[in-house]
């Protein structure tokens, strides 16, 4: 990163010159040398989870949040070693994250922020080709072109959004301006449809699905659940048919009142958004409970 000094205006303080150089030496010496020259580092994000393959699922609140955290995170990233993180989310807010998801050797990268973006890390060594087969992360099918094999720039995209909130300089596609980019990556065999899942009342097992629903909104109590099945319908996802058809299993087997409806793409896209992500989220994550 190149620091451009340039001469304080005139009536500047002395102590807000002080300070300017004292960012400039943070940029120059990174984040390993931050704690010998006690800087204190304002960090980006104000929310952190980093499930763990082999530990626990850890969630981190602002104040738990520091350069020493995200160095250890990102150090784990680049070992890349069977205890490593399987999923990272690292938010600013609801509007504003980064998801990573792990598979061996690979991740899968995606930055959502403000107005409206969609950015999807892509290897541009494998434009073209067409004919590589599709790699499941966390139970959705992706094209080898959307995989990151290089551990070292996947811990430096986490640590350049976690500490600054800013997309590390390497291919990036936008799928809110160009959503069709990787379609030709598909074969059409194994092309899917897009489906819409709701549940449209409270079905034959009260019981059954007021406890489907806590589990799958990660609702704090019942009350909010109560409160959640006096406005139906209710959407649970837009997602690929075979995530689909897991969460129906579900619901076939707890005899909910549900409907599925094939959606378009753009139906899909406004769903990543939906309560600010959340709802794409609760998605995600029951998908790999199961």
């Amino acid at each position: 990163m190149k620091a451009y000094v340039t001469r304080p205006r005139n009536g500047l303080k002395y102590n807000k010159v002080k300070r300017h150089f004292r960012n400039i030496s943070v940029m120059l010496c990174g984040l390993n040398n931050v704690k010998r020259l006690g800087i204190k580092m304002k960090i980006y994000i104000k929310e952190l989870q980093c499930d763990w393959y082999m530990e626990s699922n850890d969630f981190y609140e602002e104040i738990q949040i520091t350069p020493e955290l995200i160095e250890k995170i990102k150090d784990s990233i680049i070992r890349n070693e069977d205890d490593g993180p399987y999923n990272i989310y690292a938010a600013y807010d609801d509007a504003n994250w980064l998801y990573m998801c792990f598979r061996k050797d690979l991740v899968l990268i995606q930055i959502i922020c403000e107005p409206n973006h969609e950015y999807v890390y892509y290897d541009k060594k494998y434009e073209g080709q067409t004919d590589l087969e599709l790699i499941e992360f966390d139970q959705s099918l992706s094209p080898r072109i959307e995989a990151c094999e290089d551990m070292i720039l996947a811990a430096n995209i986490f640590e350049e959004w976690a500490m600054h909130g800013k997309l590390y300089p390497t291919t990036w596609a936008d799928m809110n301006s160009t959503p069709h980019i990787f379609d030709e990556y598909y074969s059409k065999e194994e092309q899917e449809h897009l489906y819409r899942l709701s549940i449209y009342g409270i079905g034959k097992n009260k019981s059954k699905t007021i406890v489907f629903l806590k589990k799958y909104f990660k609702d704090s109590d019942f009350k909010q659940t109560l409160k959640r099945v006096e406005q139906f319908p209710i959407l649970l996802c837009v997602c690929f048919e075979h995530n689909i058809l897991t969460i129906e299993r579900e619901l076939k087997k707890i005899e909910a009142d549900y409907r599925k409806e094939e959606v378009s793409e753009a139906e899909y896209r406004e769903f990543l958004y939906l309560n600010q992500g959340k709802l794409w989220l609760c998605m995600m994550e029951y998908l790999h409970l199961r």
